[in-house]
Formats: structure tokens, sequence, C-alpha cells
């Protein structure tokens, strides 16, 4: 942080900022303009900020700043380090700002219109738990914002457009917003290393015309409505703990490097539709979309949560949807290099019109219905499988 005048040397600033209702008895309504100065060394708790243009101000401290509210407010070329609690702010603006190191800052649930605008976030570890936040508890939009080794929020609302960012975290727990869980949508960004969502809970999640490297959504609740298209990247880990319906089209997912392009247990959400993408150039390249894991005798459902799961004009070099339970399984169009889905327990399956090089596993895969294609002498295993073939 470079060496401003400290806000103590400003005196009729610094009282209306801790006094506003002397400002508003001196100065009615009119803007209070904050220019180049060492916000640090005094307490700001429990007031109420309007009107007010920080420009070029650099904020220093833990708690210091702890209002109550914060209203129609911009912060230009600012710089942030230490903890700030804004209360609940409404149409407030940061532009071209730097939070640094493990620092927070946040407004309280019930804000609204916050903007962060061109801003830099930059962490000092990889650490998660040494790393810093910014956002609110209401809503939040990121615009061109650049960003390493930190956390963004929005409880409510959050939108991350036109961002670039590396190795962060959106970890959203609606125990510390009482329950609200938010909309989050991800446009027209780069997004490199892992964008983590661990364990989070969301109204519902869209991501659109994004390059990723990693996007972990291992455990995620999303009450209604999850939204991937034109996604361009590495890999997804799409392991929703559970989500109305999940849906992956138009995108290129093409590997992590380890032999795996895409990971969900399709019976976590209600309906599924991957259609139109490249899961993988390379046979290695898997699609895991079962549980991954044996299931016992007392752990099949008797109504299987995955009302419909279709896969329908993909390329997948690996296909891997065994021990699935699900009421209804279409895979239809596809180019697929080897096929299982073995010690499956579906109402209906239907395969259609599908490219597969090489194996095709139904192994013990149980189905009250099914519509499935012929294959080629000895191509598909059918050992313990009620499965009857075209």
């Amino acid at each position: 942080m470079s060496k401003k005048r400290n806000i103590k040397s400003f005196g009729k600033t610094l009282a209306y900022l801790q006094d506003p209702n002397l400002r508003a008895t001196e100065t009615g309504d009119a803007r209070l303009i904050v220019d180049s100065m060492e916000i640090t060394g005094e307490s700001f708790e429990g007031k109420t900020w309007r009107n007010v243009s920080f420009k070029k101000c650099d904020f220093i401290g833990a708690y210091e700043v702890k209002l109550a509210a914060m209203e129609n407010c911009t912060f230009e070329e600012c710089r942030f380090s230490g903890i700030f609690a804004w209360g609940i702010q409404n149409a407030v603006s940061f532009i071209k700002c730097g939070m640094a190191g493990a620092s927070h800052l946040w407004g309280a649930e019930g804000s609204t219109a916050v903007t962060y605008q061109q801003c830099t976030l930059t962490g000092t570890s990889a650490d998660p738990n040494q790393q810093g936040s910014v956002g609110t508890y209401g809503e939040a939009t990121f615009i061109e914002c650049n960003g390493k080794w930190f956390g963004v929020l929005g409880h409510s609302t959050l939108l991350i457009h036109k961002c670039e960012f590396d190795s962060m975290n959106c970890l959203i727990d609606p125990r510390e917003s009482n329950g609200i869980a938010p909309d989050v949508a991800i446009r027209n960004c780069k997004l490199r290393g892992k964008f983590d969502m661990t364990s989070s809970v969301l109204q519902s999640l869209t991501v659109r015309d994004t390059v990723l490297e990693e996007l972990n959504l291992s455990n995620v609740t999303v009450k209604e409505d999850v939204v991937m298209e034109r996604v361009k990247g590495n890999f997804i880990h799409a392991g929703v703990a559970a989500a109305r319906s999940l849906t992956v089209s138009n995108c290129e997912i093409l590997g992590n490097g380890r032999g795996v392009s895409f990971l969900m247990s399709m019976d976590g959400a209600q309906q599924v539709l991957l259609e139109r993408t490249n899961f993988g150039t390379q046979m290695t390249s898997k699609v895991n979309l079962g549980p991954g894991r044996p299931l016992q005798a007392n752990e099949w459902s008797v109504v299987p949560l995955n009302e419909s799961a279709v896969i329908r004009n993909c390329t997948l070099p690996i296909m891997d949807a065994s021990w699935l339970e699900t009421q209804r399984l279409q895979i239809e169009g596809n180019t697929i290099g080897s096929l299982n889905v073995s010690n499956g327990r579906m109402g209906k399956l239907e395969l259609r019109s599908n490219t597969i090089a090489r194996s095709v596993d139904f192994t013990n895969t149980q189905v009250k219905e099914s519509n499935v294609q012929s294959f080629a002498k000895g191509q598909a295993k059918l050992e313990g499988s009620n499965i009857k073939l075209n």
C-alpha cells in the first residue's frame, strides 16, 4: 500500500464519515468526495454511508469499518487490505479496485445492486483457508475482473461476466445467509486452474460461452437447474448432490490429463441432457455417468430419482454408466468408443443410431423395457442381463 495522508489529517471529512447526522445538517444530500486518503486507525462501526465517492483511497485494518449500511456509494481505484463489513449495501460500485492477500470485504444480507468492475483480486496462497473473499450475502456482480487465489460470493444473485480467474472459489453456504440460495450465472469468462464450488447450495447455475480448465461441482445442491452451453474446457466434476435438471449442450470437454473429461452420477438429478458435446478426442478420455461404486441390494430405489437421462449426438471415447439407476436412459446418435451400462436398474433403456467402435457391456443390467440397436457379433456382453437386442 502506498503512503497517503491519513484520514485523521482531514478533520471535516473524518467527522462526516463518523457522524452522518452532522454531515446531513451541514451539507444535506451533497455528495461527499474522499480522495487519495489512507483510511485506517479510526472506527466506523454502526454508521450509514450515503452518497460517498472514494477515489484512490487505501483501506487498511480489521473490523475498523463495520457499517450498518451503505447506499449510492462508489469506490474508484481504491485498495483494500484487511477485513471490511459494509452492512447492507444498495447501489454500490467498486471500479478498478484492488483487494489483496487474505482480505475479506462483504455486504450483509439484503444487499442489492453491488458491482465490482475491472477489479483485481490477488491472493497470496493456494491454501483455501488462507484466501480472501469479496462479495455480499445478497446480490453481487463481477464484470471484467481478474483474480487468483480468492473467493467470490453472492448469496441471493451472483453474476460473473467477462472475468479472468485463476484457482478461485465460490463457496455458498446458506447457513451464513438464513437459508438464501443464489441464482449463479457465469458468462464469457476464462477460468484457469480449478473454479471450486464444492458443497455449495444454489438456486440455479448457468455457465455459458466460457473457457475453463476445471469446474468442481462436487456435492453441490441445486434447487432448480444447471445449464452449461458453449463451454470449452478440460474437466467438469458435475457430481451434484441433487438438482432438478442438468443440461450440457454444444460444449467441448476434452480431458484433464488423467483420463477423465466429465464426471457425475446422473441419478443425482431428476433430468439429465447431454447433447452435441465432444467429451474428448483421445481413446482414453472417459466420461463417468454412474455412481462410481457398486450398490448393495438395500441401496436400489423402488422409484429412481432420475426420471430421464438422455445422451444425444455426442462424442464419448469411453462412456461408463455402470451401476446407474434411472427411470429412462436414452443413448442416441452418438459416436462412442466403448460403452458400459452394466449392473444397472432401469425402467426403460433405449440405444438407437449410435456408432460404437469397441465393446458394449450390459452385464447384470435389469430393465423393464428396452429398445436396443443391434451390434456386431461378440461386441455386446449380456451375461446376467435381461436386455434383448434388436
